[in-house]
């Protein structure tokens, strides 16, 4: 069953570049050529395509509500949100950045809203799943956003998080993609709980690369022995090189995430959270 965006997004009208947008538009914190960046990168990045192949693996472990729409908010590029698109659920990409929009649009991601969910007023219990992919440490009130987006979720709704983990991980990578944390296993789970949402699986997973982000990246900052890289030439290196050896180490990860089984360790974290309904 195809549900349209306007069926349960009740403020929604094309806008002059053909896009579903909300009338008013709020401000986010994301770089103006945060899109561009990743868009160069994405299709090779060992780091986005894990990314993929392990939220391939969490949510066939932990599917979303059939039958109803997955918002896929602040979707970026859309590289995400096609692949939940071709597990076969009615993907909804929510967007604020029009050149994210026209990057999905390209890739075939089918229905796009160019706004922030913020903006957007959804019919409560109508969303069967969420996603949050490296969204949420880019959204000042983090517990306050969740508890309005488990509103929109049907009761067998699920919200799916990526998040950076490990404060001790922060650099100015960190401060030009406009986060405004890192989490931890524990403190992700607290956060989900407080808004009012039940923990069904919380994971790190890129298991290999604290020891070497915190040596080539955290540590040559803070003894200021790295200077004048612009973001876009780092993010270029860090992604482009051959990762063929990390990638291997990487599938233990996918092996106990298709078994719903975490891991200890890790540079960011995955969460898989339901409506709490008592």
């Amino acid at each position: 069953m195809t549900i349209a965006p306007q069926d349960f997004i009740t403020n929604l009208a094309v806008g002059e570049n053909g896009f579903l947008q909300a009338a008013d538009a709020s401000d986010v914190s994301y770089p103006e050529d945060g899109h561009d960046i990743c868009h160069a990168v994405e299709n090779t990045s060992f780091w986005f395509g894990h990314r993929n192949r392990a939220l391939r693996a969490v949510m066939q472990a932990f599917p979303p509500a059939e039958d109803r729409p997955f918002v896929d908010v602040g979707g970026g590029n859309g590289f995400v949100a096609l692949m939940v698109q071709e597990l076969g659920h009615h993907v909804v990409m929510i967007e604020p950045g029009e050149a994210g929009a026209r990057f999905a649009r390209d890739r075939g991601v089918a229905d796009i809203v160019q706004s922030s969910i913020v903006d957007l007023d959804v019919t409560p219990n109508s969303v069967g799943g969420i996603g949050l992919f490296d969204v949420l440490e880019h959204i000042d009130h983090d517990v306050d956003a969740l508890r309005r987006m488990g509103e929109m979720l049907t009761d067998d709704g699920r919200i799916y998080l990526t998040v950076p983990a490990h404060r001790a991980l922060w650099s100015s990578i960190d401060v030009q993609a406009g986060h405004f944390r890192r989490y931890t296993r524990r403190t992700l789970s607290r956060t989900l709980e407080l808004a009012g949402l039940d923990v069904d699986f919380v994971s790190y997973y890129f298991w290999p690369l604290p020891a070497p982000m915190f040596l080539l990246r955290c540590l040559p900052e803070r003894l200021k022995l790295r200077k004048g890289e612009s973001r876009a030439a780092r993010v270029s290196r860090e992604h482009e090189q051959d990762n063929r050896l990390v990638e291997r180490a990487l599938s233990y990860e996918l092996r106990r995430f298709s078994a719903g089984r975490s891991i200890p360790i890790g540079a960011s974290c995955v969460a898989v959270a339901r409506k709490r309904t008592s």
